[in-house]
């Protein structure tokens, strides 16, 4: 029975330190986009549509799962995924000043692909 609780309590441990990670990645993804609407003018718009702005929350994702192996927590795959892509799609807007005109149908079709493979993989029972 005690190993019982011991694990119960590290699963709850668990989950509060990766709710407070999500919680601060969550706070230095709105500081992150305060900062760069200011730089913009305080266009909202033309924030979330800055190239800038899409590398640097690609960047946020990837390093919020470097954090969570540190500390031995749950990757996400799905935000390891969504962060690579963005920051290899948008590295050559930002640095090289590419336009890439095929950049929304691979966002849409990775976004497809993200939903057809979480329908496959998950166990719609424990809704």
């Amino acid at each position: 029975m005690s190993s019982l609780n011991h694990h119960r309590r590290r699963l709850t441990l668990a989950n509060v330190r990766n709710e407070t990670l999500t919680n601060i990645f969550w706070g230095i993804f709105l500081i992150w986009f305060g900062v760069v609407m200011a730089y913009l003018g305080g266009d909202p718009v033309k924030s979330i549509n800055s190239a800038v702005f899409a590398l640097g929350t690609g960047a946020l994702l990837i390093i919020m799962n470097l954090v969570r192996s540190m500390l031995r927590l749950k990757l996400s795959v799905l935000t390891i995924g969504l962060g690579a892509l963005v920051i290899i799609a948008y590295t050559p807007v930002v640095f090289l000043k590419l336009n890439l005109a095929f950049l929304p149908a691979l966002l849409v079709i990775a976004g497809i692909a993200l939903v057809i493979g979480a329908i496959r993989t998950r166990n719609y029972q424990s809704f």
